[in-house]
């Protein structure tokens, strides 16, 4: 928070709200009512404050409420802050478990890395790709997150033959394929009216929901809630996936990232290994992905993740992103996901 006002140039009581996002500090630290945790950190101050928990997407769902109030508000603050690691009220796999369906999901299928590898599966099976396109996946975005100093990998370098060699998780995934559990928080202020050069403009911040249960989907190896978020997006933005410069994607597991290049549009359904393969993801590609090292490599805090990827785009577009700074981007698209794509955040930024 302090980081955050320090940043903007204005008083913590020029802020009329604030938007914060959490998914598991009921379960895991058994405090909920964050609204009011917030308010007794600003004594006196008595404004709006309102939690948002949409799983994973939580914070990006929590910017896009925010943009709504900028009709009554000057200046709104919004957080994103997850706990995960401290000693915990529900095992950690259970809770975040919380975000399938209880009753078709987890009897069957009790946690995500196991959803996700039934959804590799397909995915390889339909595409005919096999393991080794995952790897580079994995590969490149801990290269990126040992440029990022606030990474939950920075400073530790993850070698091909590592990736290789971890142990199976729930084949075909194996440990490097799935985001690590992270602690996290980020806050970010919007503001109606431009106020320094350095602002970056909200050009477009959607949302959309579909089925929470694996077993409801269409397709296993396509998320409709992205596609349609990323539509809408670009619709409102007027612009199309040729534009973006810089992209954020949810990659809790390295298979997410595959699914995300195609659902956002940037190539064909089976395409996205040959993006891979090319170097278009790199810093120094086509279409730089997860310079921050991603979900995989960054870290997930969940509550904060969405707001994470915004954070990195601004960074980017700010030209402040030090060492993993790509070349002059000027549009940067943030793809957050709840579940396994029950919700859908799709948010692009661009230099005012």
């Amino acid at each position: 928070m302090n980081n955050a006002i320090e940043d903007s140039n204005i008083d913590i009581t020029d802020i009329g709200a604030i938007y914060i996002s959490n998914f598991l500090g009921g379960p895991l630290s058994g405090q909920l009512h964050l609204n009011s945790v917030v308010a007794s950190m600003l004594p006196g101050m008595n404004i709006s404050i309102l939690r948002i928990e949409t799983a994973c997407a939580s914070s990006g769902v929590a910017l896009k409420q925010a943009t709504y109030a900028l009709s009554e508000y000057d200046n709104i603050m919004v957080i994103g802050a997850e706990k995960m690691t401290s000693p915990y009220i529900v095992n950690q796999a259970e809770a975040i478990a919380m975000a399938s369906d209880r009753f078709i999901d987890r009897p069957g299928c009790p946690i995500f890395p196991a959803i996700y590898a039934l959804i590799a599966q397909q995915y390889m099976h339909k595409y005919d790709i096999d393991h080794e396109v995952l790897e580079r996946v994995s590969y490149i975005n801990h290269k990126n997150a040992n440029l990022n100093p606030l990474a939950h990998f920075y400073h530790k370098e993850v070698s091909m033959d590592a990736i290789k060699r971890s142990p199976i998780i729930a084949s075909p995934l194996n440990l490097f394929d799935c985001c690590p559990v992270s602690d996290g928080a980020v806050a970010i202020i919007i503001s109606k009216e431009k106020r320094s050069d350095r602002d970056i403009r909200i050009i477009s911040s959607q949302f959309t929901t579909d089925s929470i249960s694996i077993t409801q989907k269409e397709d296993m190896t396509s998320f409709k809630a992205v596609k349609l978020a990323a539509s809408k997006a670009y619709r409102e933005s007027g612009l199309k996936p040729g534009d973006i410069n810089i992209l954020e994607v949810h990659d809790c597991y390295t298979i997410s990232e595959l699914i995300a290049l195609e659902d956002l549009g940037f190539c064909a359904p089976g395409e996205a290994s040959k993006l891979v393969n090319n170097g278009s993801i790199l810093k120094d590609g086509m279409l730089p992905v997860n310079t921050d090292g991603g979900l995989k490599a960054n870290g997930h805090p969940i509550g904060a993740t969405g707001l994470a990827q915004v954070y990195e785009i601004v960074a980017q577009l700010r030209g402040e992103a030090g060492h993993r700074q790509v070349h002059d981007p000027r549009f940067g698209m943030a793809h957050n996901i709840g579940g396994v794509g029950g919700t859908a955040s799709i948010t692009i930024l661009g230099v005012s």
